[in-house]
């Protein structure tokens, strides 16, 4: 058997010391006006187990102030958050930009800190291959914690690797074709093999698993309520506030 086939609940990821995270999409909340904004997310994420938001940006103006918001409103309900550096967004050249993002953010009380001295700033992405990790260390200048979606074949270069592949797809995140399907147990294996014993953040896995998503609602998977008015996206005509 597969050693991730048996698939943990929440639950049973907590009580076994597996660290469970929510990746939410900040790009669609710009109409959020405080942290009250942001405290059913919370609340609602920490009443079924779930620790931490990775909080996924790009570049857009408002960014900042819902990180602010975010942040502000992690602490006031016992969450963790950290940021996902959307690579859809920021180019691989942006090294020390993203440090000094994660400097600005990585002293605050709800940020996610890891390590046996529990002060390892959390950071990741979405994609971002060729992303050099020194230069985001050294313009961050705090210690660092770099889980990346990175390829297998990058992953060696960062602390650990998150893998996106939650559905069984053709090898390009695209749906499966005859003679072209990978599970989601291939792509365990070959983050595994590729990490050698590093830490791998996955769909479901050991050591930490990130649910994708808590709130992207134009691509239909998340778990948490449509209740933030959003329009990246077509089908948000219909189905905002349902």
């Amino acid at each position: 058997m597969h050693p991730l086939q048996d698939r943990d609940t929440v639950g049973e990821m907590q009580s076994s010391g597996k660290m469970v995270f929510a990746h939410f999409i900040v790009g669609i909340v710009s109409d959020r006006k405080s942290a009250a904004d942001y405290d059913r997310d919370m609340a609602l994420a920490k009443s079924i187990g779930i620790d931490a938001f990775a909080l996924n940006i790009g570049l857009d103006a408002y960014t900042d102030q819902q990180l602010d918001y975010a942040y502000e409103s992690a602490a006031k309900n016992g969450m963790k958050a950290f940021i996902s550096f959307d690579f859809n967004f920021w180019k691989n050249s942006q090294g020390s930009e993203v440090g000094a993002k994660v400097k600005k953010y990585g002293t605050r009380s709800a940020q996610l800190k890891v390590g046996s001295s529990n002060d390892q700033v959390f950071v990741s992405t979405f994609v971002g291959d060729g992303l050099d990790l020194n230069a985001v260390r050294s313009s961050a200048g705090m210690p660092l914690f770099i889980v990346p979606n990175f390829q297998p074949s990058n992953a060696a270069a960062a602390d650990g690797a998150f893998n996106w592949g939650a559905w069984p797809n053709n090898g390009a995140n695209k749906a499966p074709t005859p003679g072209r399907n990978f599970t989601v147990e291939d792509g365990d294996q070959a983050y595994l093999s590729a990490l050698e014993g590093k830490p791998y953040m996955a769909p479901l896995g050991p050591q930490y698993v990130e649910i994708i998503t808590w709130n992207d609602f134009g691509e239909s998977h998340y778990i948490g309520p449509l209740s933030s008015p959003h329009y990246d996206d077509g089908n948000s005509k219909w189905v905002n506030d349902m």
